[in-house]
């Protein structure tokens, strides 16, 4: 019995020991890591900064390093969209969406997901959606099997908070400005 409790106190110790002893080598390596980071954040902000120009700044750039991306190609073509989400607010002339996420699954079905219309979302997890005058607005409706579809022309008043939509278009500093809206 006291061999068995020497035992676990000895293991006891030697893994104490030895959480001690990576604990103390990792921090310094974490705070450079850190700072590498916090670099790297910096160095990506000045980047994405509107450049001056005599007279004005440069137009925006297309998105390709920011927080949101359009899907990849093979999910765009699946869902003939190139970005989906979920509306969260509206404002006069633009709105909010929430990030939908689809995947291609191994038997070629989609899977969706998207936050619950109930679920509480910081702005910053929102993009915001911008739209032209000749942005296209559609309204899908689909029969009970979902299999089969119509869509109506719509406007942007038809559009309602938590309505999932599929947008075409493109991302600039991570607002996305679309050419093309449908809604459920």
């Amino acid at each position: 019995m006291k061999l068995k409790k020497a035992m676990i106190v000895f293991g006891t110790v030697c893994i104490l020991n030895t959480m001690v002893t990576g604990c103390g080598s990792g921090s310094e390596s974490a705070a450079k890591i850190e700072e590498s980071q916090i670099s790297e954040v910096l160095s990506e902000e000045s980047n994405n900064a509107p450049k001056e120009i005599a007279g004005g700044t440069e137009e925006p750039q297309e998105n390709t390093e920011g927080r949101w991306q359009v899907l990849e190609p093979d999910v765009a073509a699946a869902v003939d969209a190139d970005f989906l989400g979920k509306v969260w607010k509206m404002e006069e002339n633009s709105f909010f969406i929430a990030e939908k996420k689809v995947k291609i699954l191994d038997d070629g079905s989609l899977s969706y997901s998207s936050p619950s219309s109930n679920a509480v979302l910081p702005d910053t997890e929102l993009i915001h959606v911008f739209f032209e005058e000749d942005t296209i607005f559609y309204m899908r409706t689909t029969d009970g099997s979902g299999e089969n579809h119509e869509d109506k022309e719509a406007g942007f008043q038809d559009l309602k908070e938590h309505m999932s939509v599929e947008m075409k278009g493109s991302f600039k500093n991570d607002e996305f400005h679309a050419t093309e809206i449908r809604f459920f």
